[in-house]
């Protein structure tokens, strides 16, 4: 798997697609700004893209008042599940970092950026690789 953070419009998503040739036209690529995340099994490509990987946390957060941590927990496992089953796929997520700058006065919203934090933490421990791009730059932190 390889992790992908950094700022809003900072050119993550251009850089994945440079990197692995890719577009976000592409039956892959998921853009979870725009749509619900689809679960593992119905991953259909070798590569794979999930970008807005805040968004599924926001939701998820939305969703449950505990056990938000788990739940992105089972997912990330459901996905390199899949990623380790055939030879050849590669997981790729995308996420924008949302911990910097003034934290939020409502509650709801502090519980996204705190899970955000947690789960991008345990993206990057499970990733094989991860790039932080600001400004355009690419900088290989695993």
């Amino acid at each position: 798997m390889h992790f992908v953070t950094g700022g809003a419009f900072h050119g993550k998503a251009k850089w994945v697609m440079e990197t692995y040739s890719a577009s976000r036209k592409m039956e892959g690529w998921f853009n979870l700004y725009d749509a619900v995340c689809p679960e593992a099994d119905e991953f259909k490509t070798s590569l794979v893209v999930l970008e807005g990987m805040e968004q599924l946390v926001k939701k998820v957060v939305q969703a449950n008042k505990k056990g938000t941590r788990e739940v992105l927990k089972k997912k990330l496992h459901a996905w390199l599940e899949w990623e380790s089953a055939l030879p050849g796929r590669r997981l790729v997520l995308v996420g924008t970092d949302i911990g910097k700058g003034i934290v939020p006065m409502e509650e709801e919203n502090r519980r996204w950026r705190d899970v955000s934090g947690w789960f991008f933490q345990d993206c990057a421990m499970a990733a094989e690789k991860v790039h932080v791009v600001w400004y355009g730059l690419e900088q290989t932190i695993k």
